[in-house]
């Protein structure tokens, strides 16, 4: 029994020497499992995002080649204008040859043009026709026909590529050119100024007058802002006598008024009264581009009622509701090819004409334009917002944002 001894504690001892293995050999195989799978992971993590990188510079490139596609078609619709014979013949038929093409074809998307092209070849399946016009969107088969081998390019399709792009157009002259009031001599009052005038009309109104009202704010004050921002002297528009940059000066962070043109619209939001809500309000009718008149044919209902209020007799928003109503029915016989002919139609349907000025401040024709056009890979998209002056055959580009 003595003897016995030894014996037992060494197979203890053993015991207690493969536990230890054990738990090591454990110990490396979840250390080589958190050691694998966070290669993994961290491989799938590079691969997602090569692929989205990928992605993302595919829908950039996407959204601009919208961009050029449609200045291809603003320097058509310019060609079209400078065409005597043409622009006779379209005019004849109550269409303004100056913005014919733009206004015919406000936006052009992938689907569009592949609808386009299969239809060319004559096999559009009228259920396809009816889900395109229903959606917008094309069948997968109407996709796979346009992206078919013996195409434009080298045996391949001009739309075959992976992703969609989406380009919408916007004639700046259709709103309020409010950068013309830097043209305003210090001794005219911005009431009598064109571009002060349209503003007023923009912001007149039963319902304009009461939010007004309601914040304790007068609109020929926050015009007077405006004009102070962009002419070059030091006093207030408004004839009020103060210096223009009291504001400024006792705001938390000091800036001066900048006496120059604004370049870009959200640098409205810095003139003194339009940050937030007066912004929000009347922001989107006025425009730091365009050449200081109202393409008539393209002014939307809210630019319709501000010439009304601000330049017809007697108009209130009775008659400004009427006046907009008669317009659009108008829209569908006349051809409002210049500002006199306008003011004519006026006269003709009652509308007294109060401001002589009235034929001047309106155009027929757009010169600047807003490009918007959004690309879609995958997940991935991209926007680019860019202005175009087209004053010029090819066009320039003003402003290139990318979202």
């Amino acid at each position: 029994m003595i003897g016995a001894r030894p014996s037992s504690r060494l197979r203890l001892r053993r015991r207690d020497q493969r536990g230890v293995a054990l738990i090591m050999v454990l110990a490396a195989i979840m250390t080589m499992t958190v050691l694998v799978t966070d290669i993994s992971f961290g491989a799938r993590v590079r691969s997602l995002t090569s692929v989205h990188s990928r992605q993302q510079t595919q829908a950039y490139y996407l959204a601009s080649s919208g961009i050029s596609i449609y200045r291809l078609i603003l320097m058509a619709n310019a060609q079209i204008a400078r065409q005597p014979m043409l622009k006779s013949a379209m005019e004849s038929m109550g269409i303004p040859s100056g913005d014919a093409l733009w206004k015919m074809i406000p936006f052009i998307n992938t689907g569009l043009l592949r609808m386009l092209l299969v239809a060319d070849g004559g096999d559009v399946e009228d259920a396809d026709a009816e889900a395109f016009k229903q959606s917008g969107q094309v069948s997968e088969a109407v996709a796979d026909e346009s992206r078919a081998e013996g195409g434009h390019f080298n045996n391949r399709n001009f739309l075959d590529f992976e992703g969609d792009f989406s380009v919408t157009v916007r004639g700046e002259d259709c709103r309020v050119g409010v950068n013309q009031l830097a043209t305003r001599d210090p001794a005219t009052p911005v009431q009598n100024t064109v571009a002060g005038q349209q503003i007023a009309g923009l912001m007149s109104g039963e319902a304009n007058d009461q939010w007004l009202r309601d914040r304790n704010l007068d609109k020929w004050d926050l015009i007077s802002n405006l004009a102070d921002w962009v002419d070059t002297d030091d006093i207030v528009a408004s004839g009020k006598g103060s210096y223009e940059d009291d504001f400024y000066n006792r705001s938390d962070s000091p800036y001066l008024s900048k006496n120059a043109k604004f370049d870009t619209q959200s640098e409205i939001q810095l003139v003194e009264g339009w940050q937030d809500e007066v912004y929000a309000r009347f922001g989107d009718q006025i425009s730091i581009y365009g050449g200081g008149k109202i393409d008539i044919n393209c002014a939307d209902d809210a630019g319709l009622r501000g010439i009304c209020l601000g330049n017809i007799t007697g108009c209130n928003d009775d008659m400004a509701s009427r006046f907009v109503q008669a317009f659009h029915e108008a829209e569908l016989t006349t051809a409002f090819t210049s500002g006199a002919v306008f003011v004519q139609w006026c006269e003709a349907n009652g509308f007294t004409v109060s401001n002589p000025k009235l034929a001047s401040m309106i155009t027929t024709k757009n010169t600047y334009f807003t490009l918007t056009s959004t690309g879609l890979v995958g997940d991935a998209s991209a926007r680019i917002t860019a202005v175009v002056d087209q004053s010029t055959d090819n066009g320039k580009i003003l402003y290139w944002k990318v979202d």
